[in-house]
């Protein structure tokens, strides 16, 4: 339809400048223009927007769906972020709990590294004492001898 009214308009401009011959040629054409029967125009117009409609009315439900699955994705990309996070928080939590279980080890293993040696220290300790009794007597055997 555009195309129709641009060739009219463009035969009128036509119609109106240049020589005779040229304007009586835009004139012949723009008459003819006129006389045509614009039926099949108006035709292809209507079956247009009706095919339109009818494409727009078989769409609406799966635009429908569309949606849909549009929220569940997003829904699942945020369950998806929450659930990296939290395992970034566990894996951290983990690595805590393995450099605490480290710390405790060496612990346990210094405690037994000092017991032992209080218990080597105290070993010497009773000896030195037996060692110190027993020169006592021999001194005090001694001294009565």
């Amino acid at each position: 339809e555009d195309e129709y009214n641009g060739k009219i308009e463009d035969c009128k401009k036509r119609s109106e400048e240049g020589g005779v011959v040229t304007r009586n040629k835009a004139k012949n054409e723009l008459a003819q223009l006129l006389a045509e029967d614009p039926l099949p125009l108006r035709r292809a117009k209507i079956t247009l927007e009706a095919a339109k409609r009818k494409a727009e009315k078989a769409r609406a439900p799966f635009e429908e769906a569309t949606n849909k699955a549009t929220a569940a994705r997003e829904a699942s990309d945020a369950a998806a972020k929450i659930a990296t996070d939290a395992r970034a928080v566990a894996e951290e939590e983990a690595a805590q709990a393995t450099a605490a279980r480290e710390a405790s080890d060496k612990a346990a293993a210094d405690a037994i590294s000092a017991r032992e040696a209080a218990d080597e220290a105290q070993n010497q300790a009773t000896a030195a004492r037996e060692a110190a009794d027993e020169a006592q007597r021999q001194a005090t055997a001694s001294r009565e001898a």
